[in-house]
């Protein structure tokens, strides 16, 4: 028998350390002066191993998913309202590993690159307008700043102050898939007057339809203002009057089978007649008719067609509102701009009347106002989390008056975002990314929610608005880190004791205004996965099941013990496994190659400093031959 000490440096903490890929922590190479001789037919046993476990964390399938919820907070004892369906909200799919970093690998994050990691995560993954780019991590410490007391995760939003005037450069056809999504031979807009103009040659009433999806509407008194007469527009003016709509939309990126840009559960054939052109669909929107009527109208759920679509708002019974009665005439031509106003869950849209006297004056259309059941149809229902992020749409129809409308912005107000677009996952909307993954049966879900459908008068919703500075205050940010039975569906999710949290649903901040959440206990900074160590350069009998191949293993390192899991670390197995190396000859071993593994065969680079491995070589007894 004989003994085989082997190691990737002289000493931990040494100055002058090798560097080289060759006497890395978890993988290394000793070289020897002159050969070594292994008799024929031996084993080899793991004697001891010293390794250094620094404060790196270690994710995997094991501890890769959370879920985040933006909304009112649910009432934990499963019974009492709110419960899931009584909220427009949905909870959101968190991972904190990339598709492709996943499979069945482990990655390793030092504890600065993790709190990075969970803030982009969370930026990503939150949709709400006003919410992404607010999210930041920082490692709680104690008071000498030495010890890592778990994670301080910041909620905050983007208010009032800070929105921006967006841009509004790109205009895209937003209708039919059989006509150009650039516009081409339907409008053309003037990105630098923000000017649309219909194409004289487009002869039906209706297909001038575009979208803006460059920003979306803040709702933290975010609006958009549209002029539909007087400056760069005519469809509103005296004389030169045509059907016209200002509407706000999700972005559709995906045409129907039927060839239209709306979700595939709509269905546009049941909306409300309002003797409007047939158009493109909006989530809200305000327009002129045939007839030279002013309608509004959203689109929500249909249980009778099990669908979404146009109902009509009749803003006249809104208290609220500026008209009674019945739709306003506006063959006058004395209104000449239309806004939309977004306050938390709550939109408010006004036109403005320019009257005899050259005063000016905005007039509500309709805004929420609560009241009864039966008010649903009179104000707009709730911004619900499938069209958190809002465009506008404008569309421009046809009279024997005016044959190529325009209309033009004045603005829109929105957060100010980093790298929105419309056209990535995780880069704008929770249904723009649904609809990217083709997961878009999720913002269904939501949206058949009774509380939702107008013609439902026994489920109301009570919609939250903001404060003064533009918070919106009444809904919580809640983490949910284990698979709840209350916030649904959450499966999967396993990260609680990776972010150090006592309870699976985390809905009370340590503070408000922003939310701050901060960790009960500091994670425990090993792997969650088994180390095992390896000898590469020899030829031993090993199947690792797992992976379905032969394995060098030749160790398995169990979690030590109960009394440190970082820093230096010791391992002696009580009893020796033996294992054949299958040398029917003698063997010269100029070098010995160790390693460290998990289960999958991937290099535990949780390892640093020095590691030491002694081996036992020995003759395979007589017996056992």
């Amino acid at each position: 028998m004989s003994l085989v000490i082997c190691s990737n440096q002289i000493s931990d903490g040494s100055a002058e350390g090798k560097r080289s890929s060759i006497y890395q922590a978890w993988s290394f190479r000793n070289q020897l002066s002159s050969t070594y001789e292994i008799p024929a037919n031996a084993q080899v046993a793991l004697q001891s191993v010293k390794v250094n476990v620094d404060g790196r964390i270690p994710i995997s399938r094991q501890n890769n998913v959370f879920y985040q919820y933006f909304g009112k907070k649910l009432n934990l004892d499963g019974t009492t309202s709110p419960q899931i369906e009584d909220v427009p909200y949905y909870p959101l799919f968190t991972s904190f590993l990339e598709t492709d970093e996943i499979s069945n690998n482990v990655s390793e994050f030092t504890l600065s690159d993790f709190a990075n990691r969970l803030t982009t995560r969370l930026n990503e993954t939150i949709y709400h307008p006003n919410l992404q780019d607010k999210a930041s991590v920082e490692l709680l410490r104690n008071a000498s700043g030495l010890d890592m007391l778990g994670y301080k995760i910041t909620m905050d939003q983007n208010l009032n102050a800070s929105n921006v005037n967006g841009s509004l450069t790109t205009a895209e056809q937003h209708l039919d898939n059989s006509l150009p999504r650039n516009g081409s031979g339907v409008f053309v807009y003037t990105a630098a007057q923000k000017k649309l103009t219909r194409n004289a040659s487009l002869e039906t009433p209706d297909g001038c339809s575009a979208i803006f999806p460059d920003n979306p509407l803040s709702l933290s008194e975010g609006n958009v203002v549209v002029n539909i007469s007087g400056t760069h527009a005519n469809v509103n003016t005296s004389g030169t009057q045509c059907p016209w709509i200002v509407g706000l939309s999700r972005y559709i990126t995906n045409p129907t089978q039927d060839g239209f840009y709306e979700p595939y559960y709509s269905d546009s054939s049941r909306d409300d007649d309002l003797d409007l052109p047939e158009s493109g669909f909006m989530d809200f929107g305000v327009g002129r008719n045939t007839f030279g009527e002013l309608v509004c109208f959203q689109s929500a759920w249909d249980q009778t067609h099990n669908c979404i679509r146009r109902y009509e708002i009749e803003y006249w019974t809104n208290t609220n509102g500026s008209f009674t009665s019945a739709r306003k005439d506006l063959d006058n031509g004395k209104y000449d701009k239309v806004r939309f106003t977004a306050k938390g869950e709550q939109l408010k849209v006004e036109i403005q009347n320019l009257d005899s006297g050259g005063k000016v004056m905005w007039e509500t259309i309709t805004s929420y106002f609560g009241g009864a059941a039966g008010d649903k149809n009179a104000q707009f229902g709730p911004i619900h989390q499938a069209c958190w992020c809002l465009h506008p749409v404008l569309e421009i129809g046809r009279s024997s008056l005016n044959t190529s409308g325009t209309m033009n912005f004045t603005h829109i107000k929105t957060p100010p975002l980093k790298d929105y677009d419309v056209s990535k996952l995780n880069k704008s909307g929770w249904w723009e990314t649904q609809e990217l993954l083709s997961r878009d049966w999720r913002c269904r879900n939501l949206e058949s929610r009774a509380i939702l459908d107008i013609s439902n008068t026994n489920k109301l919703y009570s919609q939250v608005g903001v404060n003064a500075s533009g918070r919106i205050t009444d809904l919580n940010n809640v983490f949910i880190l284990e698979q709840s039975d209350i916030y649904k569906p959450t499966f999967m999710a396993n990260a609680r004791e990776l972010l150090g949290f006592n309870s699976g649903v985390v809905d009370t901040p340590n503070s408000l205004n922003p939310s701050e959440f901060h960790s009960n206990f500091p994670p425990v900074l090993t792997s969650s996965q088994a180390m095992f160590v390896r000898l590469d350069n020899f030829n031993q009998r090993v199947v690792n099941a797992l992976t379905g191949n032969k394995s060098q293993i030749i160790g398995h390192l169990p979690r030590f013990d109960s009394t440190q899991t970082t820093g230096r670390l010791f391992f002696e197995p009580k009893n020796f496994v033996w294992i054949d190396l299958d040398n029917t000859n003698k063997i010269n071993v100029s070098d010995f190659n160790i390693s460290f593994c998990y289960s999958n065969e991937q290099y535990a680079k949780i390892l640093t400093g020095q590691s030491i491995v002694v081996l036992y070589f020995r003759k395979k007894p007589k017996e056992l031959m």
